[in-house]
């Protein structure tokens, strides 16, 4: 063991008979450390839940992607979009292993004895996204669309389901108001689902594409749009860009004419929310560095004023600055791992109890999500811990200046 790292351990223990208890400024230091550290990966871990599980969501009502007939306008789809068998196998192709689904909105009143309510019913075909509706169903099942025939099943929010007195196995009809007059269906309740987003759970059911498609008196290659359902933005990134180049060659080639918009653009205010977490966690991060490194500062101060005397007295033996500032770098090193160590242990202990229980709730309505979500993202977790250590330790060499003014004849006379 060098001499420095001998020091640095004498330093920052106990004398005997307790040399293995830690001196209280080096407690205090490790404890502020890793209090910030601690908070710093819990701000990382909530608002990275926050963004993916409101993606998520936006993603599973609307898809990465959605393409329709440019004649739709104010996500109004209520022209048709010619969808050929060939287009539609290009599509899938292009999109690689996405979700594709062709599906038909269309407005609808849903009236019981008691009561009534507007509704937009998406209508899907027998490959939806049944995996997104089923992570949110609260009672019953998801509807069945493998038939032969168009089904009268359908899937309803509980929020429009107790407003309208309705539970699962109940009947009610649908109005559709079209040119050409009105329109009556019965539908049987099968499922209710709650997502935590008012604006689609007061609204929202999930039909039988060819149901509505009877109702609009479409062609059965007629639909209102296709949805591309894709987890990360790079992969919707790159599959924007190879659908534009087709649509563009299919526009040239034979004056089809289609649009498309991704999640983002359509829901833009939401989304600007969450960029506006993004500038909370930036400030988080620079505070709560900026207190721990004070903190690293502060203990370093101390250490050095309660061994002025063993440092004169190092001096006096022959020992350089550079020599004394690495034994209290080391110092600095022990108290930075320990704060790092037991801040990354409790801040992975309380998210994993936050991600497995949920005992912290929210406002739905206020925050789309009844409780704190939660992401453990190991790029996260490792880049936090890296830049942590480098500001903090470069911080350290700021009080290991004070060593470089203490001179052995001022100290070791007044002593």
């Amino acid at each position: 063991m060098s001499v420095e790292r001998e020091l640095a351990r004498r330093f920052i223990y106990e004398a005997p008979p307790r040399d293995r208890q830690l001196r209280p400024v080096v407690r205090i230091s490790s404890l502020g450390i890793g209090l910030g550290v601690m908070l710093i990966l819990l701000s990382f871990f909530i608002i990275d839940g926050f963004k993916q599980e409101i993606h998520a969501k936006i993603n599973g009502f609307s898809g990465s992607i959605r393409i329709s007939s440019p004649s739709n306008i104010y996500g109004q789809y209520s022209q048709p979009l010619t969808l050929h068998d060939e287009v539609a196998g290009d599509i899938r192709e292009l999109c690689g292993g996405a979700g594709v689904f062709t599906f038909i909105d269309q407005m609808a009143l849903l009236k019981t004895d008691s009561a009534y309510s507007g509704v937009q019913l998406h209508g899907v075909d027998s490959l939806y996204n049944r995996d997104f509706y089923a992570g949110y169903l609260r009672e019953g099942r998801l509807p069945d669309f493998s038939g032969s025939d168009p089904s009268g099943e359908a899937l309803l929010s509980r929020s429009l389901a107790d407003h309208l007195g309705l539970r699962v196995g109940d009947e009610t009809l649908a109005y559709f108001t079209l040119d050409s007059g009105m329109k009556v269906r019965k539908l049987e309740v099968t499922g209710l689902f709650e997502t935590g987003f008012p604006e689609y759970d007061r609204h929202l059911g999930v039909a039988d594409v060819r149901l509505l498609r009877g109702v609009n008196g479409w062609e059965a290659d007629q639909v209102g749009g296709v949805e591309v359902h894709y987890k990360g933005s790079k992969e919707t990134a790159v599959a924007y860009s190879r659908l534009f180049d087709y649509f563009a060659n299919r526009y040239a080639n034979h004056g089809e004419e289609y649009t498309m918009h991704t999640s983002e653009e359509m829901n833009r205010g939401l989304l600007g929310w969450l960029s506006l977490l993004d500038a909370n966690v930036a400030l988080i991060l620079v505070l709560l560095i900026a207190v721990a490194g004070m903190t690293m500062i502060t203990g370093g101060v101390v250490l050095i004023l309660q061994k002025v005397n063993a440092i004169a007295t190092l001096k006096a033996l022959g020992q350089r600055n550079a020599s004394l500032r690495k034994v209290f770098r080391y110092m600095a090193v022990e108290v930075l791992w320990r704060g790092l160590l037991w801040g990354n242990i409790f801040a992975i202990a309380l998210a994993m109890v936050q991600k497995i229980g949920k005992p912290i709730t929210l406002d739905p309505s206020q925050y789309y999500m009844s409780y704190v979500p939660i992401v453990i993202d190991p790029v996260t977790l490792v880049l936090t811990n890296l830049l942590v250590t480098a500001v903090i330790y470069l911080l350290i060499l700021i009080p290991t200046g004070i060593i470089a003014g203490i001179r052995p004849s001022n100290t070791l006379r007044f002593d």
